[in-house]
């Protein structure tokens, strides 16, 4: 596999944001499919990758002199709750999930997305 030049390397990870809100904002609004954790747990790991992506871009942007890309400012989601569900519709899913434990919540969570952010 070719090496990427540091500007692809850096729009990679651009992209990676972009790809991750909207990945948390969709589980946000209708859940996900996963039969081993909660809607919460899942959003607060996409939410880690987009800070993963942010670190990186400034280490290749101060590194190679490049420019910080639009998307570096896209408002990082917060945390939420590891047993936030955003519904119990999927009835198996949930009981296993009671099953292992969890505490299910129904709280959701806002934020501004309007608002830029560094992390």
């Amino acid at each position: 596999m070719k090496k990427l030049t540091p500007e692809q390397e850096v729009n990679k990870e651009a992209g990676i944001i972009v790809e991750r809100i909207g990945e948390r904002n969709y589980i946000n609004k209708n859940g996900c499919n996963d039969p081993f954790w909660p809607d919460g747990c899942n959003m607060n790991l996409l939410r880690n990758h987009i800070i993963y992506a942010k670190r990186r871009i400034t280490e290749l942007c101060e590194e190679n002199g490049i420019a910080i890309p639009e998307a570096f400012y896209l408002p990082t989601p917060p945390e939420v709750d590891n047993n936030y569900m955003a519904n119990l519709k999927q009835k198996e899913r949930v009981s296993r999930l009671k099953k292992q434990g969890n505490q299910l919540k129904r709280k959701k969570n806002v934020f501004d997305d309007t608002q830029t952010t560094l992390f």
